[in-house]
């Protein structure tokens, strides 16, 4: 049995023989869906479809999203998402231009629940788009933990602190 370099996978050596641009269609990409109007992948639109307006949630498995999706879904509707974790599952909850809407109550209320804020998303594609808001930080005070991150629409990511 003859071997090359890809070893015996031949999609291996298919996946080099194909062009960039067909191997990294940047679909599902925050920073390619802004720059070059890609698409959402299948289970981004899914998630969106899921979330049709200001206030709507669903809680999903924690494998089914990252908050790179909800920077991709920040990116086609420029509005915020946040993401909370609670053992393998994940609430998603859509807000608007200017916030999400969980207030010091209802995030003290998810954080009794055993919900830990994994992030949420900023519309915007400057440096000043990922500083958290008064309304974060008065926010992540209601969480048992130190820190959580916001995404903007580039996928530019930073962590914040209380």
């Amino acid at each position: 049995m003859s071997t090359n370099c890809f070893g015996s996978n031949p999609k291996a050596k298919k996946s080099v023989e194909l062009p960039v641009e067909q191997r990294n269609t940047g679909k599902g990409i925050p920073s390619a869906i802004l720059h070059a109007g890609r698409p959402l992948r299948n289970r981004q639109q899914k998630l969106l479809d899921s979330l049709p307006s200001f206030n709507s949630s669903v809680t999903i498995g924690k494998n089914s999203v990252s908050m790179t999706d909800l920077s991709a879904l920040t990116v086609i509707t420029g509005v915020e998402f946040a993401m909370f974790t609670k053992g393998q599952e994940r609430l998603i909850i859509r807000g608007d231009v200017y916030h999400v809407p969980v207030d010091t109550n209802k995030a003290n209320e998810l954080n009794l629940q055993g919900w830990k804020w994994s992030g949420h998303t900023h519309p915007g594609v400057t440096d000043f788009s990922l500083w958290p808001s008064d309304g974060d930080l008065l926010v992540l005070e209601q969480f048992d933990q130190e820190s959580s991150v916001i995404y903007n629409s580039k996928g530019d990511r930073k962590v914040f602190y209380k």
